[in-house]
């Protein structure tokens, strides 16, 4: 099967020292991965990608067929392969995984491709996959808005301000430091519920000061209260830049 233009793999044959597929675009140094459960392990091995890559920058398609084929895409952006430490442990346990620059994530919507994938992956019904969606759609605003592009929803509050928050968030993404930073999100899931989890890399965040900044009229900032409802159990961790949800099935 020939690969699509917007994958990558270096994969090693399990077991052995052999790589059975190349396929590294121009821009990436190279990507060896070894599974644990190598989909390629097999004497009939037709060298599939084990990773999905996006060189070039993803699109809402490409992202979605490199989840379907791979159960990942990661996206080589700004000179740099922006796999990150969960990438392999999500994969080993077959789920979904993907890793975005923050102006990827930013102009696709990458929560509607991994949703969908989720969805036929695991049959869920119509309320369920939509819930999700919402949910996740909301952790990658937030990460990318208030964690990877550091602009602070308190600029939403009143009219007079948004126009400061817009011009802020189109400041910040012209920052190639900025716009770099990765996103991941990633899935894993039993018989009982689904996990997905949603990493910044920003600054994180005091949990302390957000558990007392609970004023129902605020404006904006309410994003955790809208996760909170749709999803059974969510966990902040990492200083604020990892957001965990649990949706029971």
């Amino acid at each position: 099967m020939p690969l699509p233009p917007f994958s990558a793999v270096l994969c090693c044959r399990h077991g052995g020292n052999v790589v059975c597929a190349w396929a590294v675009p121009d821009d990436c140094d190279g990507l060896i991965v070894e599974r644990a459960r190598c989909p390629n392990a097999d004497s009939g091995c037709d060298a599939l990608p084990v990773v999905g890559v996006a060189s070039g920058g993803a699109d809402g398609k490409s992202l979605e067929d490199s989840l379907r084929r791979f159960g990942s895409c990661v996206e080589v952006a700004f000179g740099k392969l922006l796999s990150g430490a969960n990438m392999m442990e999500t994969l080993e346990r077959d789920g979904l995984y993907m890793a975005l620059s923050t102006a990827t994530a930013y102009s696709i919507e990458p929560a509607r491709a991994f949703c969908k994938v989720l969805s036929t992956r695991l049959g869920l019904s119509a309320a369920l996959r939509d819930s999700i969606e919402l949910a996740v759609h909301e952790a990658v605003v937030n990460g990318v808005m208030h964690g990877n592009l550091e602009v602070s929803s308190d600029e939403r509050e009143t009219f007079s301000r948004f126009q400061n928050y817009c011009d802020q968030i189109e400041l910040n993404l012209a920052d190639p430091e900025l716009r770099a930073r990765r996103i991941e999100v990633f899935g894993t899931w039993d018989e009982a519920a689904i996990m997905v989890s949603v990493v910044d890399s920003g600054a994180g965040y005091d949990l302390k000061a957000l558990a007392h900044n609970n004023n129902p009229n605020r404006k904006s900032g309410r994003g955790l209260t809208l996760i909170g409802g749709l999803s059974q159990e969510v966990t902040i961790g990492d200083g604020g830049r990892q957001l965990t949800m649990r949706f029971d099935r």
